[in-house]
């Protein structure tokens, strides 16, 4: 009769379950191997893809940041070049090799790994086209930093004479005198994009000045003036051209001397009886200047000329903070005929009292041209 080992049934369901679990063990090691190797290989190369992808970011940055400046055109060829830089690095960073290498999918690193020579080869030349995305973002960069230098050379110091409060265009003044160094494109993006910030607000304060400056001389203007000598004393008269320079936010200041910009003398070329003063430090911006020395100044005090003398000069003024000079291009050789239209056509001076006080001295002599002129100045347009 065979023999029945009670034992023998448990036995084989034991070594079967010490199989399985063995098997288990082995699988989860090799797993937990494979999971190891998959994220130490990405662990190694994450920060220097991260590293890259901000070189990137940087270079779209920096495209975008040129594209929305008053000329992108001048920067059209860098832009290009960026982005063909940009569309190398892409091409590469899309590659599936390494998008299996920092996948969040197990499966897909495990994959991965048959292409891990590959992902190195990739690796390397993304470095490359990293680094080419890089220099050329400085190109980029540097032509927009010279050009917004470019740009503030050549009208800053107008800004400044320009704007009726000039806190930020001296802070604008302050950091282009000073040596820019960036450490990175990040760090040199930031501050163009932060200098250019502060230039488009110094202009729009000049735009804001303009018009504020166009009001000012209608209320100017607006200011009743009599007709004949005798309606005012001299002291009436001179408050009444104190309320009109007043009202545009400027000084009368009497002087004996006449001084400005270094040219002295007690009366140039025998004519000068008021004088308004272009400085580059701002210290005349809001000041006229009457000499009180014009062999003709007793016999200005005492009449209406007083007023339309002070509006000439406020022209000027208004001028200068129109175009950033008294002088603009589009007046030519015609300037104080030009201020002599603005004063009538804006501070509503008399045309025919301006006209019978200066005969024969032609070029403050008014006609259809330097009306036409004026006007245009008034509207913006400088020449």
């Amino acid at each position: 009769m065979p023999y029945h080992n009670p034992n023998s049934r448990s036995r084989r369901n034991v070594l079967r379950i010490v199989g399985v679990l063995v098997v288990l063990a082995v699988i989860a090691g090799v797993a937990n191997f494979l999971h190891a190797t998959t994220s130490e290989a990405a662990g190694n190369v994450k920060p220097q893809i991260e590293t890259m992808q901000g070189i990137r970011q940087t270079a779209q940055d920096s495209i975008t940041f040129a594209q929305g400046l008053d000329d992108p055109d001048r920067f059209a060829a860098h832009i290009e070049t960026v982005q063909q830089c940009m569309d190398d690095y892409d091409r590469l960073a899309d590659a599936k090799q390494i998008k299996y290498l920092l996948s969040d999918n197990l499966q897909e690193r495990i994959i991965g790994l048959l292409y891990r020579n590959q992902q190195r080869t990739i690796i390397d030349s993304m470095r490359v086209a990293a680094h080419n995305l890089d220099g050329q973002t400085k190109e980029l960069l540097s032509a927009v930093d010279a050009a917004m230098a470019d740009d503030f050379s050549q009208h800053a110091a107008q800004w400044l004479l320009q704007v009726d409060d000039p806190t930020q265009a001296n802070e604008l003044i302050d950091r282009y005198g000073k040596q820019r160094e960036y450490s990175s494109m990040r760090e040199m993006l930031t501050g163009l994009e932060s200098l250019h910030k502060l230039r488009s607000d110094v202009k729009q304060q000049v735009s804001s000045a303009v018009n504020n400056l166009h009001s000012e001389e209608a209320s100017a203007a607006a200011i009743a003036v009599p007709e004949r000598n005798g309606d005012l004393d001299p002291a009436g008269w001179y408050t009444l051209a104190t309320n009109v320079v007043s009202t545009m936010g400027v000084q009368i200041e009497q002087t004996m001397e006449f001084n400005c910009g270094g040219q002295s003398g007690e009366n140039p070329n025998g004519f000068v009886a008021a004088y308004y003063c272009q400085m580059p430090d701002r210290s005349q911006r809001d000041i006229m200047h009457i000499l009180t020395t014009h062999p003709d100044w007793t016999q200005t005090a005492r009449s209406p000329w007083l007023v339309d003398m002070v509006k000439h000069e406020l022209s000027h003024r208004s001028i200068m903070i129109s175009c950033g000079t008294t002088q603009p291009k589009i007046a030519s050789d015609r300037t104080e005929a030009v201020t002599n239209s603005y004063s009538v056509l804006f501070f509503g001076a008399d045309r025919d009292r301006i006209t019978n006080q200066q005969q024969g001295v032609a070029e403050y002599a008014m006609d259809a041209h330097s009306d036409q002129l004026a006007t245009a100045i008034h509207d913006g347009n400088c020449g």
